[in-house]
């Protein structure tokens, strides 16, 4: 894999793999740990508080606009050309379907005795 760029992870040295007995001392001493105090409301209100509504609906659309300037429009002739051959797709299509409608209903009509 020539074009292949190697990474700091591929770069360091790997870490043996942790043993039985290494496992059972991690999980020995978490049931010791105790959990961690909860938070109140009071500390929660400061800098890690969820922005309002507000604020979360401009960064969103902030978002969208520069995301809009990235796009590459297509030219007005790129545009008429789409638009031409989805038309002309969506006309086989509903002749094709219609055609299948038919020979179905006709060969049901048939099978069936249902005229005459």
């Amino acid at each position: 894999m020539a074009n292949k760029k190697s990474t700091k992870k591929e770069l360091e040295p790997k870490k043996p793999a942790p043993s039985k007995a290494d496992a059972k001392k991690a999980k020995g001493g978490a049931k010791n740990a105790k959990a961690p105090a909860k938070s109140s409301k009071a500390a929660k209100s400061g800098k890690n508080a969820k922005p309002g509504i507000i604020d979360r609906a401009k960064k969103y659309f902030g978002s969208v606009r520069s995301e809009m300037k990235r796009v590459t429009w297509p030219s007005k002739q790129e545009l008429v050309n789409y638009s031409v051959a989805v038309v002309i797709s969506l006309v086989v299509v509903g002749i094709a379907i219609a055609a299948l409608d038919l020979v179905i209903g006709e060969g049901l009509a048939l099978f069936a005795g249902l005229r005459g």
